[in-house]
């Protein structure tokens, strides 16, 4: 039998897209928009005639969602258009293994923030934001180092957001990046001001229940239309079968995606909504299954793509638009990329975007309110949202690599990722302070950098290999991840000793300390009262 040749996808850059399916495919996106937005302050407006919302309510809409919202808000939230580019990349380089990596390890961790958070709410009753409980369990000085954390996490994924939506609509329609970020960013803004957690939860319902239909419907069609046999060449075994770098995925992404998610307060936010425990863990169980099935299938149209045409991956610095990485999905379609079934992708890829970034926008919100503005009014706790959203659509525009963004807030997530929750190890504060915390983060950062120098051999190039174009070389994450711990542990030990032996005290359990759990209590105990009476005069009508 002879060799049968590789079918040849000609390099999409090089493909003219037909006017009338870009014409087409902004209208279905325009619509799109439209048809999410109307929703949402459709439900929003249905809501406030019969409750209007305070900051608290605005910002964590508490003990209010079912488990079947918490599932879909979990699945909707994690998601974006990153999932539409970069999945499909990632398995282009690291095969089967990396594929089912990436998907199991975007779904685990939002079962661990949930257990993670019932145990935090075992101690504070109220809590806004993560920075609640750093501030009760670590301090001030701790609290502002994770809100920067945090606050650099979630920018740099809504920044990531903007540019993939941004870099599809370039590669792929050919049009400019400008306008679908502006138009994704503005309407979500203003539905989000509007209508808060609450209706982002709601919206995440019905844009995570039309991703899944779009996205069974895309399995579907390459179930059919995907050459078989003869047709497609030998598996490339070698590139995508269990190779070396796809056996290190699965060290790489359980610690970078588990560490990110608990520095994304938009995760937060879904443990405080749940309407109780079991509604919590309940629907990040389902979540996750969702995550890591829709997360899979997107991953193995990477696959493939590059098994049956072998096309370019494009990489940092190569002088070619690394925006074409974004578009391995739409390569497997062969020569239909702009047929119906790419502008079903186009629209995925709106829907996703829009459930990721107005999730964030509130999270971020609850975050910097959380810390700075606690007291402000419902009206500047709004007008928050949309100022914090300019910088970051701006910096959108750029449509930087995803990939290459998640790489900086993973790395950092993975060196202070311990620190973090090994207060929860020691509630009472006998070994573990909040600059026990700090110092562990920092030298967990640090190390990374010092590896970079040593492995590069020079401080500059060390640095950009650290933190932007290592490729989650595995030694990256091991590195700061394990600097980290050594440093927690003799930093706990000297404290130890420094207590027994020369009677210093450490941080203890400040009044700063407890005057936070002294106002969630607080809270509770007016939200109790305020429930007693409603349903006092609830009765009564």
């Amino acid at each position: 039998m002879s060799d049968v040749a590789a079918p040849t996808l000609a390099p999409i850059q090089l493909l003219d897209a037909p006017t009338s399916f870009v014409v087409v495919a902004w209208v279905l996106s325009v619509a799109t928009l439209l048809a999410f937005t109307g929703a949402a302050v459709f439900l929003t407006w249905r809501h406030l005639k019969h409750e209007s919302f305070n900051t608290d309510s605005f910002l964590t809409a508490r003990g209010t969602q079912p488990w079947y919202r918490i599932a879909w808000s979990f699945f909707a939230g994690a998601l974006g258009a990153w999932a539409i580019g970069t999945p499909a990349s990632f398995a282009a380089s690291s095969g089967i293994l990396g594929t089912i990596s990436y998907a199991v390890s975007t779904g685990i961790p939002v079962v661990l923030v949930s257990y993670a958070g019932s145990l935090i709410q075992r101690v504070l009753p109220r809590p806004l934001s993560l920075s609640d409980y750093v501030l009760w369990r670590y301090g001030r000085p701790a609290q502002i180092f994770v809100a920067v954390l945090t606050i650099v996490n979630m920018s740099l994924f809504v920044i990531s957001e903007y540019s993939t939506v941004g870099s599809i609509f370039k590669s792929f329609l050919h049009s400019s990046q400008y306008p679908i970020i502006i138009l994704v960013s503005l309407v979500t803004a203003g539905y989000t001001a509007y209508g808060g957690l609450l209706i982002s939860l709601v919206t995440d319902q019905l844009q995570g229940i039309a991703a899944v239909l779009l996205s069974a419907v895309l399995v579907i069609y390459l179930a059919v239309s995907f050459p078989t046999g003869a047709e497609l060449p030998p598996f490339p075994t070698e590139t995508l079968g269990f190779t070396s770098y796809g056996w290190s995925t699965w060290v790489t992404l359980p610690l970078s995606l588990i560490a990110s998610t608990f520095f994304s307060e938009a995760n937060w936010q879904r443990v405080w909504a749940a309407e109780s425990p079991r509604a919590l863990h309940t629907g990040a169980a389902v979540g996750c299954f969702m995550l890591i099935v829709v997360v899979g299938v997107f991953g193995v149209t990477g696959l493939l793509a590059t098994w049956a045409y072998a096309p370019y991956l494009p990489v940092l610095g190569d002088g070619v638009d690394t925006g074409l990485a974004n578009l391995f999905m739409f390569y497997s379609l062969g020569d239909k990329q702009y047929s119906w079934i790419g502008m079903v992708i186009v629209v995925l890829t709106v829907t996703l975007n829009m459930s990721a970034v107005d999730s964030i926008q509130n999270a971020l919100t609850a975050n910097i309110t959380a810390n700075l503005f606690r007291s402000w009014d419902l009206k500047r706790t709004r007008l928050l949202v949309f100022v914090l959203n300019v910088p970051l659509m701006i910096v959108g525009f750029f449509t930087l690599p995803a990939l290459n963004l998640f790489l900086v807030t993973n790395l950092l997530a993975v060196a202070s990722f311990i620190p973090l929750i090994s207060g929860l190890a020691d509630p009472d504060r006998k070994f573990i302070s909040g600059y026990t915390m700090m110092f562990s983060s920092v030298c967990g950062m640090v190390a990374l950098v010092v590896y970079g120098w040593i492995t590069q051999g020079n401080f500059a190039d060390g640095f950009v290999w650290a933190w932007w174009s290592n490729n989650y070389d595995l030694w990256a994450f091991l590195v700061p991840f394990f600097a980290s711990i050594i440093a927690l542990v003799a930093w706990t030990v000297l404290a130890v000793v420094a207590e027994k032996v020369l009677g210093w005290k450490g941080q203890g359990y400040t009044d700063e300390m407890r005057a936070v759990l002294e106002r969630m209590e607080a809270e509770e105990k007016a939200a109790d009262v305020a429930a007693d009476e409603a349903s006092k005069q609830k009765a009564a009508e």
